[in-house]
């Protein structure tokens, strides 16, 4: 074996560990690394690195048991062989280090040079030979790529990650159009190598959490997880398309082929392999049935779904061109003094047929496909325009709030275009409120706190919305730059229908207060909930027992009205 060996050594004692290392430095044809770990609470965690060719593992411990780390080395898909040393030869052991995955069996006081170099080679021989086994069983030898046996385990091994975590999956069935003729055409080697470039397009556009496998001819199988949305669904199976659109070179030949989707998304159409392979199978022969590459759903209803989703999709990417999008503002009043102190920026959409539309309708679909992102950075730029506008005719110095979604802050240019629309507007950032959700520190946290104390140190203040709707910790409150929390509205909306919500609504204030952070309610509808919110401490509130979301112009003329009444 002319090759560099590196050898992970897992015992207690620094006699051995010299021990094999004098071993090994006899070995003049082959050079070993040899590393030593003396705890057997890090073996696990070294074993699965995928840093060494070979472990050697002590099996006998004062305290915990080496077995352990040899089931959990082959319960998570180990690839290196390991060999098991003990002080003497012992059938139990034996046995059960080899059932529990050992590669081979060494017995300390009888391993000489010529022994360790020949089972440490035979280890990792035998590994490799199983490993080319494996790969012949399961993956495709014309493209590489996972056959038919690999799928089902993949696919078995997603229905029990979705019953357990209720997450829903899609599995698609692909056929292609046009591949006959090409063989017909062009002969076997290239439909071969036409069937090779589609598998490496089909790899290419899919997430690494995504599979794709070849079950036999022209077919192949894609498994997304984690897929929430059917217009992500329909959007991926576009891409799809258009991947296997683009000309394909047969020597000096450039053909077109097309493809055929079937979609199946468990858990309707489906909650066991069988019938989810089926329905797939049967939608694809659906898709079939239209001219062109075409994709079709299993459920007629998700096929409307898709298609509603994809034209929602076109109608908010020409409103944004067309700058059919206005901005609502709902004031913010003091809960002691009764003034209006700062506007929260709501976005409605002035559709031209439908009139205005509320943000329910349309806001899911923009966050699904980033639209978002430049949506959010218009409602910035109009927010302060008009809050400067509002300055200017002495109608108030008051606090603009606006709400950043998960999907923005996903965006690496977020805090620079952002402080770019502050300096281009001439704005006041200390009077910029951003408020989030407890949905994006869970899902984004180191992202979301950098972007949120770079925005801190030039001024911007951020309030965590919806307070209470999910699980906020206190190491959050307390770490990140969060200047005032807005308790969720249906908290505020039950307030007063027991003592219990009473109770629970009292102690989020005191928690905010005692953290040195204003207190906002959201949703104030009567006179009975302020004045509880008064009681307990509340600082501000918002509502429409104090105002409606208001057009520019209304609100204009609301802000006008108070400042004449004050002056009365």
């Amino acid at each position: 074996m002319d090759t560099f060996i590196k050898i992970l050594l897992i015992n207690r004692q620094e006699s051995e560990y010299q021990s094999i290392r004098n071993l090994l430095a006899q070995v003049h044809h082959t050079d070993y690394l040899l590393t030593w770990v003396d705890r057997l609470d890090r073996a696990l965690e070294e074993t699965l690195s995928e840093h060494f060719d070979v472990i050697l593992l002590d099996y006998h411990w004062p305290s915990g048991d080496a077995a352990d780390v040899l089931t959990g080395a082959r319960a998570q898909g180990c690839k290196v062989p390991i060999i098991v040393m003990t002080n003497e030869m012992e059938a139990d052991v034996d046995r059960s280090a080899i059932r529990a995955g050992a590669s081979d069996y060494l017995i300390k006081g009888r391993i000489d040079c010529q022994l360790l170099e020949r089972t440490l080679r035979y280890a990792i021989e035998r590994k490799a030979a199983e490993h080319k086994l494996a790969r012949l069983a399961h993956y495709d030898p014309l493209t590489g790529i996972p056959n038919r046996i690999l799928f089902r385990d993949r696919l078995e091994h997603a229905i029990l990650l979705a019953e357990r975590d209720q997450a829903p999956f899609t599995l698609m069935y692909l056929d292609l159009d046009g591949f006959k003729q090409v063989n017909d055409n062009f002969g076997h080697d290239a439909g071969d190598e036409l069937i090779r470039t589609c598998a490496q397009r089909l790899c290419d556009c899919m997430r690494k959490s995504d599979s794709v496998a070849r079950i036999g001819g022209d077919e192949f199988t894609l498994l997304l997880e984690h897929t929430e949305s059917t217009g992500d669904i329909a959007h991926i199976a576009e891409k799809v398309i258009d991947v296997l659109a683009c000309p394909f070179q047969i020597g000096s030949h450039q053909v077109m082929i097309g493809c055929s989707i079937g979609i199946a998304v468990y858990p309707e159409a489906g909650s066991d392999i069988n019938t989810l392979q089926k329905h797939a199978d049967m939608a694809m022969y659906e898709a079939k049935q239209f001219r062109g590459s075409h994709y079709h759903f299993f459920t007629e209803e998700l096929n409307r779904e898709a298609r509603r989703q994809l034209q929602l999709e076109s109608d908010l990417q020409r409103a944004l061109r067309r700058q059919e999008f206005v901005l609502y503002y709902q004031p913010r009043v003091d809960l002691r003094s009764g003034e209006v102190v700062a506007l929260e920026a709501l976005l409605r959409w002035s559709h031209p047929e439908r009139g205005l539309v509320h943000p329910q309708e349309f806001m899911p679909v923009a966050e699904e496909t980033g639209l978002i992102v430049p949506l959010g950075y218009w409602v910035l730029r109009q927010a302060i325009e008009d809050l400067k506008r509002i300055q200017a005719e002495g109608l108030g110095q008051l606090k603009m709030a606006i709400n950043l979604s998960l999907r923005q802050f996903s965006d690496d240019l977020l805090v620079e275009r952002i402080g770019n629309i502050v300096r281009d507007t001439g704005a006041n950032p200390v009077q910029l409120e951003f408020e989030i959700t407890e949905t994006a520190l869970r899902h984004s946290p180191e992202q979301v706190e950098q972007c949120m104390k770079s925005l801190a140190t030039i001024g911007c203040r951020f309030t965590l919305d919806d307070f209470g709707s999910g699980y906020s910790s206190l190491r959050n409150l307390q770490r990140l730059p969060l200047s005032a929390l807005k308790i969720e509205r249906q908290l505020v909306e039950n307030l007063c229908r027991s003592s219990e919500q009473a109770l629970l609504v009292s102690s989020m204030v005191a928690l905010g207060r005692s953290l040195g952070k204003q207190v906002i309610a959201e949703g104030v509808e009567n006179q009975r909930q302020l004045e509880l919110l008064r009681q307990f401490g509340c600082h501000q509130f918002q509502g429409f027992h104090g105002y409606r979301p208001s057009s520019y112009h209304v609100l204009c003329e609301i802000l006008s009205a108070r400042l004449v009444s004050n002056c009365q």
